[in-house]
């Protein structure tokens, strides 16, 4: 029987040689299987993902957090009262002693738990004091720093002298005195400004004084009444609550497996591999030979090395580049810069129209709600996005934390994104990009095995 460790042969061209392409029809059935699994649960895709972006964390904790002696004390101090307990429990159900190879695998995955535990709260903790360290310290300081920034007369001077060419005074409404049009002000240049000062006049005065109408809009829309309205947000709540649930559920679950997955004591475990024996060990689905189920657990492993990278390195440059926007949007004084921040930091889920859109959102909302140095504030997030998305994004984050993951050139990553908005709409586009990696992978091979006779 050929070992499940064995890596089908490679050619030198990257392409894996089958006989059948019987292994490509399993791997296509796991990942339909998958994708079937993930329409119905979304909860599950985002267990996953949480899973893969806490392993790193859990494997610090397992080998090396409670590999201290201290702690190790310590946890045997905690565990100790439940031992006369669970040696009662042995002896009423009548089990006998574990074996040394049972006891140790006893004890691994009491450790993996315990990480698991521990780096889910470790997280929680540490996100929740840098959020009050952003909330206290960061952001009130930078904008302290952006308003000196402001009021320093070379900077000063620069911003008028930017306005005064963008932005001319309007011409004076005096009757008796006659209308002079500004050297270098053309009509264009006149309806702007006018514009512009319209918008930032009458937009905040028109929500102040009409929310009450506008929020009676929203939730009474289409003459619903207000039991409807109500029992809509309550399941609405509901179904969100469930999928939370769910979503915590496979998360554990899902992170206590890829810690077993990459502990190294079960050398014949992996994520293809589990996903292989797991569904054709099964008496529902056809046979498949040995050969087969090898080559399909060297595809699954391979895509599934390919997800979890694409995962993490997201959420990642997702983090960095919401704390660098933040900082600099505070500094710069960009309106309700914390949610603006976070949008400008969710872009690079949707290549090359999510940075389009969260600078058009960003500068209407300098527009409309910038009360003072609205030239500079422009100038400056201006630069933000250049800096962040242009400069750091493309050529230090994207490259080192995803690299060749995806492995598709600029124009396939365009093309995949508005065929994903397209047929599925926003989720379509984020999920669009490793998709089409895996069809990538994956059609040359099915060519090369309905070519082989």
């Amino acid at each position: 029987m050929p070992d499940l460790k064995k890596s089908p042969e490679e050619k030198p061209d990257g392409i894996f040689h089958t006989g059948t392409g019987a292994g490509i029809l399993a791997a296509l059935a796991v990942i339909a299987l998958f994708i079937l699994a993930a329409t119905f649960l979304k909860s599950l895709v985002f267990g996953i993902i949480l899973a893969c972006f806490f392993l790193p964390l859990e494997k610090f904790f397992e080998k090396k957090f409670f590999q201290w002696r201290g702690i190790r004390a310590f946890c045997t101090f905690l565990d100790s009262p439940a031992v006369p307990f669970r040696r009662l429990k042995d002896q009423l159900a009548g089990n006998a002693e574990p074996n040394p190879e049972e006891a140790a695998e006893k004890q691994r995955r009491k450790l993996i738990f315990r990480a698991c535990v521990t780096s889910t709260l470790a997280f929680f903790l540490i996100f929740s004091l840098v959020l009050l360290l952003l909330g206290l310290l960061l952001i009130p300081a930078t904008v302290s720093a952006g308003r000196r920034l402001k009021e320093s007369q070379a900077v000063k001077h620069t911003l008028e002298r930017f306005e005064t060419a963008m932005l001319p005074p309007a011409p004076s409404e005096d009757p008796a005195e006659p209308e002079k049009m500004p050297p270098g002000e053309s009509g264009r240049a006149a309806v702007f400004r006018e514009s512009i000062e319209f918008l930032r006049q009458t937009v905040p005065e028109f929500i102040q004084q009409n929310y009450q109408t506008l929020a009676n809009a929203l939730v009474f829309k289409g003459g619903r009444g207000l039991v409807s309205v109500l029992l809509a947000a309550v399941s609405s709540f509901g179904v969100f609550a469930f999928d939370l649930l769910l979503c915590a559920f496979f998360f554990f679950f899902f992170l206590q497996h890829l810690a077993l997955f990459k502990s190294g004591n079960r050398a014949n475990e992996s994520i293809g591999n589990w996903c292989v024996r797991g569904i054709f060990g099964t008496r529902w689905m056809p046979s498949v030979s040995e050969n087969a189920r090898t080559e399909a657990v060297g595809i699954i492993d391979w895509i599934a090395e390919m997800f979890v990278k694409w995962i993490r390195g997201y959420l990642w440059i997702i983090i960095i580049e919401t704390l660098l926007y933040l900082t600099a949007f505070s500094l710069f004084g960009v309106p309700y810069a914390p949610l603006l921040a976070i949008i400008a930091g969710l872009t690079i889920l949707l290549p090359f129209l999510g940075p389009i859109g969260s600078f058009l959102l960003t500068v209407i909302i300098c527009l409309i709600f910038c009360q003072e140095h609205l030239i500079g504030t422009l100038i400056g997030a201006s630069i933000t996005y250049v800096l962040i998305n242009g400069v750091l994004e493309q050529f230090f984050l994207y490259p080192k934390l995803i690299g060749g993951a995806i492995e598709l050139t600029t124009v396939e990553t365009v093309i995949a994104v508005l065929l994903g908005g397209l047929i599925a709409g926003i989720p379509g586009m984020i999920f669009a990009v490793p998709a089409a990696a895996i069809l990538k992978y994956l059609v040359p091979r099915i060519y090369q095995a309905m070519r082989k006779p």
